[in-house]
């Protein structure tokens, strides 16, 4: 899975969140990649609490070039990079990828230096003080599978936090038919 993780950092494709790039969509992930609220809450929801977060990897890093941009950060900033899968009855169902300025890893206050297994989404929709700005959706073929994918920066304490969250097929296997 690393090698994909790999590659999904690198996508730079990303499309405004609008009617023309949801029809792109799938249509079983579209009520998932256009919800407003906690991705978190949402797989909670479908797996009668069996959810859990494995961290693939955080350290202090560069943000690629492209994150920079939907961030509007100053180029060549260090941040702190949290990649997480989320899992549902212990199958990923997806990868996610979060910039999170050193400003508010360094607060102490807000839990974001210590997140561990805990989800970002339950922290950052927890205290309520959080704005969604202009999400990007992502819609890529990578070694034959399609990844749908949302990107979303969040105003949090006067500083931005940069979620991308991939869906990987393997969430359709616990999204209701129809």
């Amino acid at each position: 899975m690393t090698r994909l993780y790999s590659i999904l950092n690198t996508q730079s494709n990303w499309l405004t969140d609008n009617s023309i790039s949801l029809a792109k969509i799938s249509p079983k992930l579209k009520p998932l990649i256009s919800a407003k609220g906690s991705l978190t809450s949402a797989l909670q929801a479908l797996s009668d609490d069996n959810f859990s977060v494995n961290v693939v990897r955080q350290k202090i890093a560069l943000p690629t070039f492209h994150e920079q941009i939907a961030l509007t950060s100053p180029l060549s900033r260090a941040a702190m990079i949290r990649e997480v899968e989320l899992k549902l009855y212990n199958e990923t169902v997806v990868y996610a990828r979060s910039v999170i300025p050193l400003k508010l890893v360094m607060n102490g206050r807000n839990g974001l230096a210590n997140l561990g297994r805990t989800p970002l989404g339950h922290l950052l929709f927890k205290d309520g003080n959080i704005r969604v700005s202009k999400r990007q959706i992502l819609l890529s073929n990578i070694d034959g599978l399609m990844i749908n994918a949302r990107r979303t920066p969040y105003d949090y304490q006067d500083s931005q936090i940069l979620v991308s969250e991939f869906f990987l097929p393997s969430l359709l296997n616990y999204l209701p038919k129809g």
